[in-house]
């Protein structure tokens, strides 16, 4: 039998999330940590599953393969008149990973293909990308007090994404149901001027313009 010489993997990146990376490395591990190195990507790459072989393969080789199987999925951008091609492809890491996992069956080869565990690490910045995706607002965490409730408040991004403003005296959240709501309770903070700058600084949020309608 012959022995190991390197590998075909698959990495994920929560960057973007609904692509993968596909390609073959002598070592995988050299191979992440350099392109890790890189600061232009937001978080770092990841290996989701590694197909041991036992051929060195170029990478054109083997994104050849994948391209016959179907050329649509790969990562194509035009730059003036050229069509540049990356070794990204949009499916999700279980579907590359079936695909292997037959091949590797009908060649009797399945002992080659290893599914990694996640990493705490991994599994931190897939939370915080998905955040960052949600918090596309960036709400800064400020304190107001409304002449309509005569409460003080202070608001912070709830875990989904979303505005959160919170009674600074019980620290319980104000629902959209309460009375006066959540909206009514930004409305008079807006018009108290207090918090004016803070919502148009995030771009004009859709309470001011609803509020410039009102009046």
């Amino acid at each position: 039998m012959k022995e190991k010489c390197g590998v075909i993997y698959i990495l994920t990146n929560p960057s973007f999330p609904e692509y993968i990376k596909i390609g073959y490395a002598d070592g995988v591990d050299t191979r992440v940590k350099q392109l890790n190195n890189s600061e232009a990507v937001p978080f770092s790459f990841h290996i989701y599953a590694t197909f041991d072989v036992t051929e060195r393969l170029t990478d054109m080789k083997l994104h050849k393969f994948i391209d016959t199987i179907n050329p649509e999925l790969r990562s194509k951008e035009r730059i003036g008149d050229k069509i540049r091609v990356r070794e990204f492809y949009h499916m999700s890491p279980e579907e590359m990973y079936s695909a292997f996992e037959s091949m590797a069956e009908i060649n009797g080869t399945i002992d080659r293909l290893h599914l990694l565990k996640k990493t705490n690490e991994e599994i931190e910045d897939k939370k915080e990308a998905l955040m960052l995706s949600k918090n596309k607002r960036h709400f800064k965490n400020i304190s107001f007090h409304s002449s309509l409730t005569g409460k003080n408040y202070y608001s912070k991004t709830n875990e989904g994404g979303t505005l959160g403003i919170y009674e600074k005296d019980t620290n319980i959240e104000v629902p959209n149901s309460s009375n006066p709501s959540k909206r009514q309770t930004l409305y008079s903070a807006l018009e108290d001027s207090i918090c004016r700058k803070y919502f148009i600084s995030i771009g004009k949020h859709k309470l001011e313009k609803i509020l410039v309608s009102r009046k």
